[in-house]
């Protein structure tokens, strides 16, 4: 977040939510097909929650997944908007609403369930690039799902409980954010102190004024707190904690 927001978007969309969910809920055999690849940046991966009218109510999504007649592949359909790394990503995190029966009454009701998908399953396609004010070098883009055929053993924690797996995905990636964006606080006030030096107004520098001074202040209070916030937080979930 230092040098470059849109290098730390791509880089938190890949890990922190893009095959985070493979690391928080994927079975040995997921993990065994998967990871090494992404890790080693062979591939890139992208979480698609996010719908036209689905946005933080990630239980209102509209795609959906059924079961093939045969019981062998999840067939997806429905589209997915502002997600990054969608246009470049081989590798899907995909949240698709999908009929779960309880085998005690026999009653059928429609949960989220989780996918990995991979783009070369078919009927997956994405739109051009997001024209962004900003982190113009993130690909941010719309992905389409027509038609995919996704094998059932690459359901994510269990078919119906992908609303959990979702949430434990962006709780435990969220912390990666506070982290890149204190980089990017950091860079923002030594630009800031050396404007501060640099400019001159009633015959003085400007650093020299106590309303100056108590902006960079501020924004050096806020940068230390993001950052301890940061470190604690990592540091927490490095020894174990799930409740961080």
């Amino acid at each position: 977040g230092g040098n470059d927001l849109g290098v730390g978007i791509f880089i938190g969309a890949h890990q922190s939510i893009g095959f985070k969910g493979i690391l928080l809920a994927g079975t040995p055999e997921q993990k065994e097909k998967y990871l090494p690849a992404l890790a080693a940046g062979e591939n890139f991966a992208a979480f698609a929650l996010t719908e036209p009218s689905s946005g933080s109510d990630a239980g209102s999504i509209k795609t959906r997944a059924e079961l093939s007649p045969d019981g062998k592949h999840w067939i997806m359909n429905g589209g997915k908007i502002w997600i990054s790394n969608g246009g470049i990503a081989e590798i899907f995190t995909v949240f698709a609403k999908t009929p779960v029966t309880d085998a005690a009454t026999g009653t059928t009701t429609e949960k989220v369930t989780a996918f990995i998908v991979e783009r070369a399953f078919g009927g997956v396609t994405n739109g051009p690039p997001e024209k962004k004010m900003g982190i113009k070098c993130s690909n941010t883009a719309e992905v389409y799902f027509e038609n995919t055929p996704i094998p059932v053993e690459n359901v994510l924690g269990g078919v119906g409980n992908g609303f959990k797996v979702a949430m434990a995905i962006l709780n435990n990636g969220r912390f990666g954010m506070g982290a890149a964006l204190s980089g990017t606080m950091r860079s923002v006030i030594k630009k800031a102190a050396e404007h501060a030096t640099q400019r001159h107004q009633f015959g003085a520098r400007i650093d020299g004024y106590g309303a100056i001074q108590e902006k960079i202040a501020r924004m050096s209070m806020t940068h230390y707190a993001t950052e301890s916030m940061a470190y604690m937080v990592s540091g927490t979930m490095d020894r174990g904690y799930e409740d961080y």
